[in-house]
């Protein structure tokens, strides 16, 4: 159990990472002005994945949280929404549209010849890590139902308390020594 929550947990902070990191960046030339080098990250051109990386790294803490049918579901949340954050990052085009408006905003750009963009591995790391994410929410989902809970040592057993003491009984107990809440 331990390994695949912590399997998930990493998986989404490494996905949390990479979004925001540069996916796309260009170097802005134009005679007379300064260079301006202008970068996106995946935050800037899909602001949904940070949110996604992080309801997966929410998602890994519910699983120890949870137990039995419970788990499962949080298993099965965390891998759609894994799986739609790894395919958004892959479809992701950050040196579209994304970076054209970075561009637009440079002041060094004045609307000539496109500057030649260098992507990153970034986009691929991300997917990779919400790839994993989501095989390891499935592991969750499929076994997760027969793992053990969080213990139960300090909760309060409804059949030991008195249903009819008053407070008076209650301070008596104490005087005795006695815990009237467990």
């Amino acid at each position: 159990m331990a390994r695949v929550v912590l399997g998930v947990l990493a998986a989404g902070a490494v996905a949390l990472f990479a979004v925001t990191r540069a996916w796309a960046s260009a170097t802005v030339r134009t005679p007379g002005l300064p260079t301006d080098q202008v970068s996106v990250t995946g935050v800037d051109a899909a602001p949904v994945l940070a949110g996604l990386a992080v309801v997966v790294v929410a998602g890994a803490l519910g699983v120890v949280a949870a137990g039995g049918w419970f788990r499962q579901l949080i298993g099965l949340l965390i891998a759609a929404v894994a799986g739609f954050a790894a395919l958004r990052a892959l479809t992701l085009n950050a040196g579209g549209s994304p970076l054209g408006r970075a561009l637009k905003e440079s002041p060094a750009y004045l609307g000539g010849a496109q500057p030649q963009v260098t992507g990153a591995p970034w986009p691929f790391i991300a997917a990779l890590a919400f790839a994993l994410a989501g095989v390891l929410a499935i592991v969750v989902a499929v076994r997760g139902g027969r793992w053990s809970r969080m213990s139960t040592r300090y909760e309060r057993s409804p059949e030991l308390v008195e249903a009819d003491a008053d407070d008076v009984d209650l301070w008596r107990a104490q005087d005795r020594g006695q815990d009237p809440t467990l």
